[in-house]
């Protein structure tokens, strides 16, 4: 076992962002994202001294916000719209169009794609980090990962966004996209 200084305190303050943020893609309503937010770290202090791996801590925490996000889900309305506190974005900028654009479309996606996403791309976790977390294997998180992506830079095409191919590939290359 490696020998930290991790303290709670110093764990939640440097991931309550990142959480934050997954939690808004998971569940697509900023006050909801909070309240999980807040709910995750609750159950994370009260069973923070079980915590046998440290250098997993932040998976851990990314199991217990998705379980929260999962829970809340089950008991909402169904008639409820995912993404209904998104608005349109105070800028006409192009990034900020295209950033409202992702937002929309990672709401949009199927459950296990946003948090796929969500644990990959916001909380900077590994693929074998996030498979552990998930309860999958690590390569079906690279395939979500690889497939939600892939849904986006479509989407996005459709949106008239130019997307550029993959690690450089011109558009029509064969091994692009």
């Amino acid at each position: 076992m490696i020998k930290t200084d991790l303290t709670f305190e110093s764990l939640a303050a440097g991931c309550r962002n990142e959480l934050t943020a997954a939690a808004y893609h998971l569940c697509g309503d900023r006050d909801v994202a909070q309240d999980i937010v807040q709910e995750t770290l609750v159950d994370a202090y009260r069973g923070f001294g079980g915590l046998r791996e440290p250098e997993k801590a932040k998976g851990w925490l990314y199991a217990i916000l998705r379980r929260k996000a999962i829970n809340h889900r089950k008991s909402r309305k169904p008639e409820a719209q995912l993404h209904d506190d998104i608005q349109a974005p105070d800028s006409d900028s192009t990034e900020t169009l295209v950033r409202g654009i992702i937002i929309g479309q990672i709401t949009k996606l199927a459950e296990q794609d946003r948090e796929a996403l969500a644990g990959k791309y916001l909380l900077g976790l590994s693929y074998s980090e996030l498979a552990e977390s998930l309860g999958v294997k690590e390569s079906a998180v690279r395939v979500r990962c690889f497939r939600a992506k892939e849904r986006l830079r479509e989407t996005l095409k459709s949106n008239g966004v130019n997307v550029p191919g993959k690690r450089g590939k011109a558009e029509g290359d064969k091994n692009g996209m």
